[in-house]
C-alpha cells in the first residue's frame, strides 16, 4: 500500500496545478458555508439574547381596553401581559428638525413586565416629573441628544415639553422601522421616545392606539398559542393583532438573518458542485492516461476493490484538506461578521459561538464533493480488462462527418485542418461536455452573484424613477385644509404639491389576513406613477397581495383601519408592480367619503407630497418647507434610496464576494477542463508536430476548438444562470420587497465574454505545454 501512497503524491506533484484548483474549489464552498451558516446562527442567538432580556412580546393586540389583559392570562401558553397606549404625533428636538414621531407610555414607577427598555445612558423616567422622557438610541443618535435636552411633543392640545432624562435600547426597535410598509424612514423624520402615562392624557382619540403586549411560556407552543390570542382577540373587537414573526423590526432584521441561511446552501451547493466536476476532469484524465499501470496492477493481482479505493482516495483526501482548511477560515470570518454586524445596527448583545453541524455539514460537504468527482472515473478503473488496459488506448470505429457538416453541408469542403476541428469537437464527446460544462457551470457562478446586483439595482432604480415619484414627503401640525399647500407651492424651485391620505390598514380575503397600509392619491396624481390612473371605485395593490391572500381582479377585499375604527369593503381592481412595499391604494375623494372629511383632514392621516423643479437646490427647498409654522416634518423623499442601499451593504459585499469568487472559480473549471483536454491528446499533437505541421498551427487548432467549445456552452449557461439566479432571488422576497431576477444585457454580454476570455487565458499554459512534448519520446511510446 506503501507504494501507492508513493504513486499518488506523484501523480498530485505532476498535476499539482489542477490538483490545486480543485483544492481551492472545494475550500471556497467550505468557507462560504461556515462564514455564513455560523454567521446566520450567531446573529439569530443575538437578536433572542436581547429579546429575552428585554422580554420582547411574542404578540401584540392592538385596539383593545385594558381589560383584555386579564382575559389574555387565561390563555393557555400565556405568560405575562401588559397594556399600553401609543400614537403617532409631530415632536421637535430643536428649531427647524419637526417630524413625526412616536411616543409609548410607560410605568413611571418601574420596567413593565413586557418590553422592557434597556438604558444605556441617563436614568429610567422619573415619577416625581411628568415631563421626563427616555427616548430610543436610534433617535439619541440621529438627533445628537442626550440627558438633559428637550424633545418637544405636540400632543393635539398644544406642544409639550419632554426633558430627555435617558436613552435606551429597546427590542421593538433594533431597526427602527414604522411599520411593515414603511421599513427604512429616512434619517430625521422618525423616533421613539418613552414617556410616562402623564404624559399621553391629552392625545387625541384617533391618534392614540391602545395596545396589549404578551409573552409566552418558554415551553409554549407559539403557533398554537398565536392562535388561541388571535381568537381571543377578535372575539374582543381588536383592531388587528401582530405576531413577532410580523413585527416591523424583527422582520427587517429577519431579512438579513434569512439572507445568510439562503446563502449559506445555495452558493456553497454551486461551489461543489463546480469542485465535483472539476475533480471529476481531473481524475479522468489520471485514470485515462494510466490504463497501462491499472492493467499491470490488475494483473500482479491487485483486486477491483483496491483499485476502486485507491482512486477514489485521491477525490476523498482532496476533499478532506481542503474542507478542514476551508473550515478554519469560514468559521473564524463567521466571528469577525457576527462582530462586525451587531455594531454596525447597535444590536446590544453579541452572541458567538459554536455550532457542532457546522464542521459536520462543511466536511461532509468536502468529503462529497471529492468522492462523487472521483467515483465515476474510479470505477471506470475497475472496469478495463487488464489484457485491454495493456494495451494501451486505441480509437475504435471509423471517422465519420461531424455533426455541423451534417446541419451545413457546405462545411465539408473546408481545408483538411479546418475539418479536423469540427470532427475533433465530436470524436471524444466526454472530453467535449466536459468542457461545454465547465463554461455553464462557470456562467452560472458569474451570472447568479451579478444578476443578484442587478436585480437589485434595477429594481431600485425602477422604484424612485417610475413608481415612488415625489422628493419630499411632508406632515403637517394642524389639520390639513385647502390652504395648506399655498406656502408650500410658492416656495422658488417648488413644480407642484399634492395631499396624500396615508392610514394603516389590514385587508383580509376569506379567513386570510394581511397587514399594509393604505394610501389616497387625487385622481391625475403626478407624486405616484400608476399606469392606468387610480379607479374612482376600489383598490389597487401591490403585486405581492396576490401571493399573500391568493387574490386577483376583481375580488371584494374587507378592509379595517384600526386607529380610525373603520372598516369597509373595496373591489380589488388591479396590481401593481411595485419592487418595494405591497400597500394599497385608492382615490382620495372616495377615501375622504369612507372615513369623514374631518378625520381626513387630520395630521396623523392627511399628509403632502411635492416635486421639485429639475436642477433645484433640494437643502434649500427642504429647510424652506419645515420652516413654515404649520408644517410638523420634512423629509427627503430620494434619501430612502440611499438608506435602503446601505441596508443591503452587507448583501451587496456578500454577492460582491462572490462575484469574485465566481470570476476565479470559472477561470480554475475553463483551465482544467482545457488543461485535462490538451493533455489527453498529447501524443495526437506530438504526431501532427513530428509530420510537420508548425507548432502556430497546432496552436491554432487548440485554440480554435476550445473558444468553439466555450461558445458552445454560453447559450446554456446562460439559461441555467437565468433559472438558478430566479430561485436565488426568491429566497429574499418578503412583504418590504417584490424582487425579481433581472440582468442588464450588458451584463449578459460581458459574462459571455468574461468566458471566452477565461477560456483564452486557460490556452496559455496548455499551449505552452505542447510546445515542451518531447517529439521523439511521445512517437516511440506510440510505436509501442
Amino acid at each position: 500500500m506503501s507504494l501507492l501512497n508513493t504513486k499518488r503524491k506523484r501523480d498530485i506533484r505532476r498535476q499539482r496545478g489542477q490538483f490545486i484548483a480543485v483544492a481551492v474549489t472545494i475550500g471556497l464552498g467550505v468557507m462560504l458555508f461556515a462564514a455564513s451558516y455560523d454567521a446566520y446562527r450567531n446573529l439569530d442567538g443575538s437578536y433572542n439574547a436581547t429579546y429575552d432580556r428585554l422580554a420582547f412580546a411574542d404578540i401584540t393586540v392592538i385596539g383593545v381596553d385594558a381589560d383584555f389583559v386579564d382575559i389574555a392570562l387565561t390563555i393557555e401558553g400565556v405568560d405575562r401581559a401588559e397594556a399600553r397606549i401609543q400614537a403617532d404625533l409631530p415632536m421637535s428636538v430643536d428649531e427647524g428638525s419637526n417630524f413625526l414621531g412616536r411616543v409609548i407610555a410607560y410605568p413611571a414607577d418601574g420596567q413593565p413586565p413586557v418590553n422592557r427598555i434597556d438604558v444605556t445612558e441617563g436614568t429610567y423616567l422619573d415619577p416625581d416629573a411628568p415631563s421626563s422622557v427616555v427616548i430610543e438610541t436610534h433617535m439619541a443618535e440621529q438627533f445628537d441628544i442626550g440627558p438633559g435636552d428637550t424633545v418637544e411633543i405636540f400632543t393635539g392640545s398644544g406642544w409639550v415639553d419632554g426633558t430627555v432624562v435617558g436613552v435606551a435600547v429597546s427590542a421593538e426597535y433594533l431597526w427602527p422601522a414604522r411599520d411593515n410598509q414603511d421599513l427604512f424612514p429616512a434619517p430625521g423624520t422618525f423616533g421613539v421616545a418613552f414617556v410616562s402615562d402623564a404624559l399621553v392624557d391629552d392625545i387625541p382619540q384617533q391618534a392614540a392606539r391602545n395596545d396589549v403586549v404578551i409573552t409566552y411560556n418558554a415551553n409554549a407552543d407559539r403557533e398554537h398559542t398565536d392562535m388561541l390570542v388571535t381568537d381571543a382577540a377578535g372575539a374582543a373587537g381588536a383592531a388587528d393583532v401582530i405576531s413577532r414573526a410580523n413585527h416591523p423590526s424583527h422582520s427587517t432584521l429577519l431579512l438579513d438573518v434569512n439572507g445568510f441561511q439562503s446563502l449559506s446552501i445555495m452558493f456553497p451547493v454551486l461551489f461543489m458542485t463546480a469542485a465535483g466536476m472539476a475533480a471529476y476532469v481531473l481524475l479522468t484524465r489520471i485514470v485515462f492516461a494510466q490504463r497501462s499501470v491499472i492493467g499491470t496492477l490488475r494483473a500482479s493481482g491487485m483486486g477491483r476493490r483496491g483499485i476502486l479505493r485507491h482512486y477514489l482516495s485521491y477525490g476523498v483526501r482532496l476533499g478532506l484538506v481542503a474542507g478542514v482548511v476551508g473550515l478554519i477560515v469560514g468559521m473564524a470570518s463567521a466571528f469577525a461578521i457576527t462582530g462586525v454586524y451587531t455594531s454596525a445596527l447597535d444590536i446590544p448583545d453579541t452572541v458567538r459561538s459554536f455550532h457542532w453541524v457546522t464542521p459536520i455539514i462543511g466536511l461532509a460537504f468536502a468529503v462529497a464533493a471529492g468522492a462523487l468527482g472521483a467515483w465515476a472515473p474510479a470505477r471506470r478503473a475497475v472496469g478495463v480488462a487488464p489484457a485491454e488496459a495493456m494495451r494501451g488506448a486505441a480509437p475504435e470505429g471509423r471517422g465519420r462527418r461531424s455533426g455541423f457538416e451534417r446541419v451545413i453541408p457546405p462545411l465539408r469542403h473546408l481545408r483538411v485542418r479546418w475539418l479536423m476541428i469540427l470532427r475533433g469537437l465530436g470524436r471524444n464527446k466526454r472530453r467535449s461536455s466536459a468542457t461545454v460544462l465547465g463554461v455553464v457551470l462557470g456562467l452560472v457562478l458569474i451570472m447568479v452573484s451579478w444578476g443578484m446586483i442587478d436585480s437589485i439595482t434595477i429594481l431600485m432604480d425602477r422604484q424612485f424613477q417610475e413608481v415612488s415619484l415625489q422628493d419630499a414627503d411632508i406632515g403637517f401640525a394642524t389639520a390639513v385644509g385647502s390652504g395648506s399647500l399655498a406656502p408650500i407651492e410658492a416656495i422658488a424651485g417648488v413644480q407642484s404639491a399634492e395631499v396624500v391620505a396615508r392610514v394603516n390598514a389590514t385587508v383580509a380575503f376569506g379567513a386570510d389576513r394581511f397587514d399594509t397600509a393604505l394610501l389616497g392619491y387625487q385622481q391625475g396624481t403626478t407624486m405616484h406613477g400608476f399606469p392606468d390612473g387610480i379607479p374612482a371605485e376600489g383598490v389597487l395593490a401591490g403585486n405581492g397581495l396576490a401571493n399573500r391572500l391568493d387574490v386577483k381582479p376583481g375580488d371584494e377585499l374587507r378592509l379595517s383601519l384600526p386607529e380610525l375604527d373603520v372598516e369597509f369593503t373595496a373591489e380589488l381592481v388591479g396590481f401593481l408592480d411595485e419592487p418595494v412595499g405591497t400597500v394599497l391604494y385608492m382615490d382620495r375623494d372616495r377615501f375622504d367619503q369612507i372615513v369623514g372629511a374631518e378625520t381626513a383632514s387630520h395630521p396623523t392621516v392627511s399628509a403632502a407630497q411635492a416635486k421639485f423643479a429639475d436642477g433645484a437646490d433640494r437643502k434649500r427647498i427642504i429647510d424652506e418647507i419645515r420652516g413654515l409654522d404649520e408644517v410638523a416634518f420634512v423629509s427627503d423623499s430620494r434619501t430612502l434610496y440611499n438608506i435602503i442601499n446601505d441596508f443591503l451593504g452587507f448583501f451587496y459585499a456578500f454577492v460582491g464576494f462572490m462575484l469574485v469568487l465566481g470570476g476565479a472559480l470559472a477561470f480554475a473549471l475553463m483551465y482544467n477542463a482545457i488543461s485535462v483536454n490538451v493533455a489527453e491528446r498529447s501524443t495526437e499533437f506530438a504526431t501532427m508536430r513530428a509530420n510537420g505541421l508548425s507548432h502556430r498551427s497546432v496552436a491554432r487548432l487548440i485554440g480554435v476548438e476550445n473558444i468553439l467549445l466555450t461558445v458552445l456552452g454560453i447559450i446554456p449557461g446562460i439559461v441555467a444562470g437565468y433559472l438558478i439566479g430566479w430561485v436565488f432571488m426568491q429566497q429574499f422576497s418578503v412583504d418590504a420587497f417584490t424582487l425579481e431576477f433581472a440582468m442588464r444585457p450588458t451584463s449578459v454580454v460581458i459574462s459571455a465574454l468574461a468566458m471566452i476570455a477565461a477560456a483564452g487565458l486557460s490556452l496559455i499554459p496548455a499551449i505552452r505545454k505542447v510546445r515542451r512534448i518531447d517529439l521523439g519520446a511521445t512517437v516511440r511510446e506510440r510505436a509501442v
